[in-house]
Formats: structure tokens, C-alpha cells, sequence
């Protein structure tokens, strides 16, 4: 029983020397009643809750291809590649090429010169290629544009945490958990960006001739198996400011 108190006692005083995390790391707004701040936490807040969306956008971006090859929707990003690849050989071999453009605006060229037949399988094949493109270049887009407000709100965090509150509050504790929010935004913002263009490129690649080994082996180096084909015309390369290139470090996503 002595034991036990004991044991109960020193997992409260540990847990009571414990650093906790402030409300807004918690993800919640703190409430100061001062307007400057009370704005820009909630600005903080909502920066978050907006890239916490982006992973489930990105993979949605997938579904109406992932139904188009015939896989699951759900089916991680490595896998819609190869489906992609293996759709595009076998077009080819009934004499339907495929070239995915990116500029000015994303879209996927059908040039039928083989057997009747063909015909609407490609076009299905265009339209859920097409919308998935778009999709992940949208998402790219917003990306970025989280990361540029994170380096905003982190000036004005910088520039309130010089002025001392108008009264006594855990304002400067705040100020420092919205510091790490921010650079946790702003990482998922790249990652998740990095991610869908990645993705596009790969999409790219796989869809000239079927070369989805190739694809796969420029995002994920060792992952893929010899590539058993290739060339044709590349696919044209992302104006700036339209597709990032692929990120140097591979993902989950792209694992096997």
C-alpha cells in the first residue's frame, strides 16, 4: 500500500513538472480580448486547419483515375503509376499514343492510329487523367501559397512578441507555440506540395509508353524493377510557377 502511494505520488509530481503545450499548439484559439493578437492566433489557426486537409485532398485527387485503371480508390500513389504505365502499353499496342502536357494548361493527347475499339477506353482514360492532373496542380498551388502566409504570420508574430501586452496573460507563451505551429504549417505545406507535383510528373513519365518502372525509379531511386521499355516524345516540362519540380526525399506515399 506504502509502495503504492509512493508510485502514485511521483507520477503526479512528474507529470506536474511535465512541460504541457500552450491551447494554440493544442489546436485550440487562445482569447486574450486584445484585437491584434486574438486576429492573428486565429489566423494561425485557421493556416492549420487548412494544410490538415491537404493529404486527404491529394489522395482525392486520385479517385476518379484509380476508378479509371480499374484499382481501388483508395490506392496509394506508386500503384495508380503503375496502373498508368500499364494502361499506356497496352494502348499503345492497339496503336493509341498518349503525351500528357502540362502548360499552358494540364491535358492528356489521344493520337489513335490503330483498331477501332480503342477509342473509349482512351478518352476515359483522358478525362480521369486530366481532372487527377488538375486537382494535384491545384493543391501544389495552395501549397505554396500557405507557406508564403506562414512566413507572414510568423513577421507578425515576431513584430507582437516585441510589444508587451496590454495586461498580465500567458500572451508570450502563446506567441511562442504559434512559432512552432507555423513551422509545422509550413513543413506539411511543402511536403503535401512536393507530394502532388511529384505525382503529376510521375503520371507524366509513365503515360508517354507505359515506362511507369522509369517513373517510378526518378521519385523513389532502387524502388523500381528494370525498366522493361521506353522512349517516345518527354513530356513537356512545368512552367514555373505552374508544377514545383519532384521533392529530393521520397514518401510513404511512393513506397512500395
Amino acid at each position: 500500500m506504502a509502495r503504492a502511494l509512493v508510485v502514485a505520488t511521483s507520477l503526479a509530481l512528474a507529470s506536474g513538472c511535465a512541460p504541457s503545450l500552450s491551447q494554440i499548439e493544442r489546436g485550440q484559439t487562445p482569447a486574450t480580448k486584445e484585437a491584434a493578437y486574438d486576429d492573428f492566433f486565429k489566423a494561425v489557426i485557421d493556416l492549420r486547419t487548412e494544410v490538415d486537409r491537404a493529404e486527404a485532398d491529394r489522395k482525392a485527387a486520385r479517385v476518379e483515375l484509380a476508378k479509371a485503371l480499374g484499382l481501388a480508390e483508395d490506392a496509394d500513389a506508386m500503384r495508380a503509376l503503375e496502373a498508368a504505365g500499364e494502361r499506356a502499353k497496352k494502348l499503345q499496342g492497339a496503336g493509341t499514343a498518349l503525351h500528357l502536357e502540362l502548360t499552358p494548361e494540364a491535358r492528356l493527347l489521344a493520337t489513335r492510329k490503330g483498331r477501332p475499339g480503342a477509342e473509349g477506353e482512351a478518352e476515359a482514360l483522358v478525362k480521369a487523367v486530366e481532372q487527377s492532373v488538375k486537382s494535384s496542380l491545384d493543391l501544389t498551388r495552395r501549397m505554396r501559397g500557405i507557406e508564403v502566409r506562414a512566413r507572414d504570420l510568423e513577421k507578425v508574430r515576431t513584430e507582437l512578441a516585441s510589444k508587451p501586452p496590454a495586461q498580465k496573460s500567458d500572451i508570450g507563451r502563446e506567441l511562442d507555440g504559434a512559432k512552432n505551429v507555423l513551422v509545422d504549417v509550413s513543413e506539411k505545406a511543402a511536403s503535401q506540395g512536393g507530394l502532388a507535383s511529384s505525382f503529376v510528373v510521375g503520371l507524366a513519365l509513365a503515360l508517354e509508353t507505359g515506362a511507369a518502372d522509369s517513373a517510378i525509379a526518378k521519385l523513389v531511386p532502387g524502388k523500381a524493377r528494370p525498366a522493361g521499355g521506353g522512349g517516345g516524345r518527354p513530356a513537356a516540362a512545368p512552367a514555373p510557377g505552374n508544377a514545383p519540380p519532384p521533392p529530393s526525399k521520397p514518401s510513404e506515399d511512393f513506397e512500395p
